[in-house]
């Protein structure tokens, strides 16, 4: 997918079935919080998922963060390069803004058949 944040231009790709499994794994419990109501009542309230991605070990997160940014390019020049190779940053002005977008697209790409089961589970 195709898209751009903070005037760069970003192609996410595939994670393969195996990085998928290990993501949903590491996610549940913060996709699980999501259909709870938080203290205000609201489905929109997003304390329970909070909470969940809080709780996450850093190790848990980090290995998130870095498969999701593993399949991910940035343009420059007239071709795309990789955003993390290695566990490198290969860009200095990415933002933690950006690197969250990043990753909630590459969530969403791959595991959206799965999120929309997810309620009938």
């Amino acid at each position: 997918m195709d898209l751009e944040i903070s005037g760069q231009m970003y192609r996410t790709g595939k994670l393969n079935a195996k990085q998928q499994m290990h993501i949903t794994r590491k996610l549940l419990p913060a996709m699980m919080a999501y259909g709870k109501k938080g203290e205000t009542g609201s489905m929109f309230d997003l304390s329970p998922v909070a909470e969940a991605i809080a709780q996450m070990s850093e190790e848990d997160c980090d290995f998130v963060t870095d498969t999701c940014l593993s399949v991910c390019t940035r343009q420059s020049g007239s071709g795309y390069q990789a955003v993390m190779v290695s566990g490198r940053m290969l860009f200095d002005d990415i933002d933690m803004m950006v690197m969250i977008r990043l990753c909630s697209e590459v969530v969403k790409e791959n595991l959206s058949n799965f999120l929309i089961a997810l309620p009938s589970l």
